[in-house]
């Protein structure tokens, strides 16, 4: 069926594109995702224009977003205009509609008209097709199977809201350069400024509180433009060391619900008295914690770069290490005082270049080692030295970890 939208045309490169809005029930039943489209799975990687798409992130992050949140919001989609023979635009000024317009308007207003449509042309995401996909999904409240989705009720109203959409005609070789472009030059924002501005996830919004509001570490000493610090870096943390942290705290103390999301704000409030309580009792009675974070001004600052140089404790993986480790040691121990617990982990020797580090957290080239699997290890290791009895299955999967196949033994416990 043909149709007549208002439109505003543009140019940029070799492109000619006409930006309009479509109501999301016709675009869900306009536009065909790659894979659907007909012999896709037959064309080879030279002539494919889009990445596979990712239904899993569509059903469980995205689709519940547009069915769910008051405040949706989406950027227009880049659509591809297959059958477009027939598709034309025609400025106002071609049909008389800038006549009466004063003069200072009317080469501004040159771009603006109508785009026709036939109504045989189809719409392909070159950038988008994850956000096409779940608008269908929120607006049927199932899959492409007719399946229920988790989290997902059906939202009708949702199919008459307007959704930005950028057309340009379907050509193979400019498709695809237009993809790889506009995904290529997209960088993705780091985890820390990721957490600046999530207002879904509780333990975000508790972690930017425990820092801003609480002052536990000073806003000053977290570093949140990126995950790591580096040798001058002046701040103590990062803020997603804060987060992750944050959930252990969390987990550690309290049932969590499937979607934290959801938990009632006064579970969150509690949440967050404990977040702020064991940073307060690790930044009193740690003490490279205690001495990194006293100075909180630039004085303090050449403090944390000498404790980063010289103490496992400056660096944001053994800090979430020694966390993980008090929470371990308070769960096994419960008569043992958190400030006796701290007392103990003062008791281990955190200079960098102690080889009780290797193969725990230090790698033999004198590189600190990332990711989860160093933290927990790095804590179940924390955990034995602070007098926490391993079982032997305990002992020898720790000992795997560490060594693997070459002879080992862990160190004494420095606390019986």
């Amino acid at each position: 069926m043909a149709s007549t939208v208002p439109a505003l045309r543009g140019e940029f490169g070799s492109f000619e594109y006409w930006l309009t809005t479509m109501h999301v029930g016709e675009l869900v039943s306009k536009v065909t995702i790659p894979r659907d489209m007909k012999d896709w799975q037959s064309l080879t990687l030279e002539e494919r224009y889009q990445r596979d798409i990712n239904l899993t992130r569509v059903k469980k992050e995205i689709a519940p977003y547009f069915a769910n949140d008051a405040d949706r919001f989406s950027s227009a989609l880049i659509l591809a205009v297959m059958n477009n023979d027939g598709m034309a635009f025609e400025p106002l000024e071609s049909v008389g509609g800038l006549s009466r317009l004063p003069n200072l308007y009317k080469t501004a207003a040159s771009n603006i008209g109508f785009l026709t449509l036939t109504g045989q042309e189809v719409f392909v995401p070159l950038d988008g097709q994850h956000t096409a996909k779940a608008l269908k999904y929120a607006v049927s409240g199932s899959d492409d199977n007719n399946a229920p989705i988790d989290g997902v009720s059906a939202n009708v109203a949702l199919a008459t809201e307007d959704v930005a959409v950028l057309l340009v005609r379907f050509d193979e070789k400019k498709s695809r350069r237009i993809f790889n472009k506009v995904n290529r030059y997209a960088k993705p924002t780091p985890k820390g400024q990721n957490l600046i501005t999530d207002d879904d996830d509780p333990i975000a919004m508790i972690t930017r509180r425990v820092v801003s509001e609480d002052g536990a570490p000073d806003p000053r000493l977290v570093r949140f433009q990126s995950n790591t610090l580096s040798v001058k870096a002046p701040e103590f943390t990062t803020l997603s060391t804060l987060y992750d942290s944050n959930v252990a705290i969390v987990q550690s103390r309290f049932s969590m619900p499937a979607k934290p999301g959801e938990a009632p704000a006064d579970q969150v409030d509690l949440w967050h008295e404990q977040v702020l309580h064991v940073w307060e009792v690790l930044l009193q009675n740690i003490e490279a914690f205690q001495r990194a974070t006293e100075d909180e001004g630039e004085d303090g600052d050449k403090i944390r770069q000498e404790i980063r140089k010289e103490n496992l404790l400056g660096k944001p993986v053994a800090q979430q290490a020694l966390v993980k480790a008090f929470l371990r040691i308070t769960e096994a121990c419960p008569e043992v005082p958190e400030k006796e617990v701290c007392e103990r982990l003062n008791l281990i020797d955190w200079r960098i270049d102690q080889p009780h580090w290797h193969g725990v957290i230090m790698n033999p080239n004198g590189r600190i080692m990332s990711g989860k699997t160093a933290v927990n290890r790095t804590a179940e290791y924390i955990s034995h030295l602070a007098g926490v009895k391993l079982t032997d299955e305990e002992k020898r999967v720790l000992i795997e970890q560490i060594a693997g196949e070459e002879e080992y033994t862990l160190p004494a416990p420095l606390v019986k």
